[in-house]
């Protein structure tokens, strides 16, 4: 949502106001001013490695008890409009962040020209997928330190994806708050011997759109199960070095496309297992992909972070598509990529950006 956009928004509330519509002012500066509010309660990295853990005021839960106290005093009041106004605000500031894909939407649609998806019909949840381009053999070394979810293509090629979904007002919010945890993510795997490839939102919707089919995990055999079962994808939810919960899926009704969702890992673990005993158990099953040029691509952007962009980044010929563009970086081999992936790899591999 553009700053002209907000500009006006903000003068029909206050006209709104002065004509005695005072409950419409009051959603529209909702609309406004909630999500940077709630946005300015995340803690930022740096304080987190400057000193020991402090505890955070709870922003939300006050706010959202504030609301609620609000409408309760409206409705001993015999007011119309106001308990309403001010639950529906208390329910939102509480529910923020934590409401699923499935109550926003009822599925994910691609962003045109982006790596976003957007929750359909309600634009509030969007999501992104960005592939592991590994150069390391110890797999589980490299994942256990990402939090958040994590599929794992076991059919055909194999292939490791990390999704990022966050809640907000615009695209443009969405992107920057995306783009932020991609770009967390990839400096914790990068000392590791592993990258991000952020997908394009259409690549990504091709990855989520297959009808899957849930298969059952226990807490006592899922080594075995991820060793040596049948799965075509592996859903695994990871906090802090463990797999807080899991899920396999199968795919079912080739002809069949699915909703485009990102599927759940149902699954929770009582004793959640540590993720290098997660990702042995998969490299069992399955072969983990090899280094290709996107893994030298990205390995060389990496290593000339902080120089002038025109020395980092060439064009290296003609693409096969008008969205797609051919680039190399200092010594890697040429790459095809769309200009969205090209514009998140730069930004989450420039230092300027950190």
């Amino acid at each position: 949502m553009g700053w002209l956009l907000k500009t006006g928004a903000f003068l029909f509330a206050i006209v709104l106001f002065g004509a005695g519509a005072w409950e419409l002012t009051l959603l529209i500066f909702a609309w406004l001013f909630l999500p940077p509010l709630l946005r300015l309660r995340r803690p930022k990295q740096a304080s987190q490695d400057a000193g020991r853990p402090r505890g955070k005021f709870p922003v939300r839960n006050v706010l959202g008890g504030l609301l609620f106290l609000l409408a309760f005093a409206g409705l001993l009041s015999h007011g119309t409009f106001s308990p309403l106004v001010f639950g529906s605000l208390g329910a939102l500031v509480l529910l923020w962040g934590k409401v699923t894909v499935a109550v926003l939407g009822s599925e994910m649609k691609p962003v045109e020209e982006s790596i976003l998806l957007r929750s359909s019909p309600i634009p509030l949840s969007w999501a992104a997928v960005a592939e592991v381009k590994l150069l390391t053999h110890d797999v589980g070394r490299a994942m256990a330190g990402v939090t958040g979810t994590v599929l794992v293509s076991a059919s055909g090629t194999p292939s490791i994806y990390v999704v990022v979904e966050r809640r907000a007002t615009g695209e443009r919010s969405a992107e920057e708050t995306v783009l932020a945890a991609l770009r967390e993510t990839a400096l914790s795997l990068s000392p590791l011997g592993a990258y991000l490839l952020p997908l394009d939102s259409k690549q990504a919707m091709a990855l989520l759109r297959p009808s899957l089919e849930a298969s059952e995990v226990g807490d006592g055999d899922w080594f075995t199960a991820l060793a040596s079962g049948t799965y075509d994808v592996l859903s695994i939810r990871q906090e802090g070095g463990f797999a807080s919960s899991l899920g396999m899926h199968g795919r079912v009704d080739q002809g069949r496309e699915g909703r485009g969702g990102v599927p759940p890992s149902s699954h929770d673990f009582a004793h959640p297992p540590f993720l290098m005993e997660v990702y042995k158990a998969v490299g069992n099953r399955l072969s983990w992909p090899q280094p290709d040029q996107c893994t030298a691509f990205l390995s060389s952007l990496l290593a000339t972070s902080g120089e002038p962009i025109g020395t980092r980044v060439v064009e290296a010929g003609p693409a096969s598509q008008s969205q797609m563009v051919v680039v190399k970086s200092q010594g890697s081999p040429p790459v095809e990529l769309s200009r969205a992936q090209l514009r998140a790899v730069v930004r989450i591999y420039d230092k300027a950006t950190r």
